[in-house]
């Protein structure tokens, strides 16, 4: 079962698909047996490229994809694809107007660094007394506009909210492997577009596999030029038994977490120092070895 190049399917899915990884593998939709099996094949593929990445770092024409694609119809979808029997955990998002289902492959370092994040915002959340306050939206299925929706790997947002505003997160979490990132980079700019995600804050997690490093950054909206940035970067590095935290404190503001200005004097931002940066890689790099 070989999966088809994106100029097969005309311009408009091939500059949709743009960000993916060169290697993605987009497939036609053929029924539930069909896509349970090319579940299965694309993660035993990325679990090889995988191993063979440990063995041969620098091997530089090897292209890594946590993705695959398949063409797939609105009822289709609607009707199918949450009874489909994947034996392997996605993260999913799909176009209705053109019929692209983007299939993200989560590996125990996606859901074991999503957790540990989440941890450390529970644990400042309880310090406030706020860890009851929010709802939490990892591999929750939001509407993300125009009818596109996208899951997230974690998200968090408060309970509380005005008369006729719908529930949704106000900080995301996306984690990546994939290389290049400009997938990452682009759900980033999504989440945070007021026109799309709707969210005050992401938080992006690149876990890099050809050597001991992972990259968070955090990104919000600039409304005067209309456009996503970058507004904090933190990159933790492992060279032989010492690990390297290049800004040891990263923020989450309280007022974008809430949606409100900080009431009494315990409400405060949320804060990781370079502790909690060391044990979440740390639980990501012995997931790698193991």
């Amino acid at each position: 079962m070989i999966g088809s190049t994106r100029a097969t399917y005309g311009r408009d899915v091939e500059n949709f698909l743009d960000d993916l990884p060169p290697s993605t593998n987009i497939y036609t939709y053929e029924g539930k047996e069909k896509s349970e099996e090319i579940a299965r094949l694309e993660f035993y593929r990325l679990e090889r490229s995988l191993r063979h990445l440990q063995s041969e770092p620098f091997d530089n024409s090897l292209d890594i994809s946590e993705y695959f694609v398949l063409i797939i119809d609105t009822p289709s979808f609607r009707r199918d694809f949450f009874a489909l029997k994947l034996d392997v955990g996605v993260r999913q998002s799909y176009n209705p107007t053109l019929h692209i289902l983007i299939l993200r492959m989560t590996l125990p370092e996606h859901g074991d660094v999503a957790m540990a994040f989440h941890d450390i915002v529970m644990v400042a959340l309880r310090h406030m007394g706020l860890n009851k306050a929010i709802f939490t939206y990892g591999g929750t299925t939001i509407n993300v506009g125009s009818g596109n929706t996208k899951e997230p790997d974690g998200g968090w947002g408060p309970r509380r909210r005005h008369s006729g505003v719908a529930n949704r997160p106000s900080v995301v979490l996306e984690v990546g492997l994939s290389e290049p990132d400009t997938k990452l980079r682009n759900d980033a700019r999504m989440w945070v577009d007021p026109t799309e995600g709707k969210t005050n804050m992401v938080i992006t997690i690149r876990i890099h596999h050809r050597k001991h490093m992972v990259t968070i950054q955090t990104w919000e909206w600039d409304s005067d030029s209309q456009r996503s940035y970058v507004t904090q970067s933190c990159v933790i590095e492992k060279t032989g038994d010492n690990t390297a935290v290049s800004q040891h404190a990263l923020t989450i503001p309280f007022s974008l977490f809430f949606k409100r200005p900080p009431s009494i004097p315990q409400e405060t931002d949320i804060r990781l120092q370079k502790q909690d940066h060391v044990e979440l890689v740390t639980r990501v790099w012995e997931m790698q070895e193991r």
